[in-house]
């Protein structure tokens, strides 16, 4: 009776410490983005990437779809 006493007093005061490490660790964490501080520290070259890419992609789109309509119109 009293070691299992003892038992379950060492388990509760070993998950006490566990619990309290793990909640000192949790409040440290911080994410080291290079996406994410493109987007907080600087917004300008970040929103200019995105609206690189977002054109370039819907140019190659663009120019790809009149190809086909040129290719189409010189088959007629």
């Amino acid at each position: 009776m009293i070691i299992r006493l003892v038992n379950d007093l060492l388990i509760m005061k070993i998950f006490q410490v566990i619990d309290s490490y793990q909640y000192e660790m949790e409040s440290r964490y911080q994410e080291k983005s290079m996406l994410t501080n493109l987007f907080t520290e600087h917004k300008f070259i970040g929103w200019l990437g995105l609206f690189i890419i977002f054109f370039s992609i819907f140019a190659i789109f663009v120019f790809q779809f009149l190809e086909w309509e040129s290719n189409d119109n010189n088959k007629s």
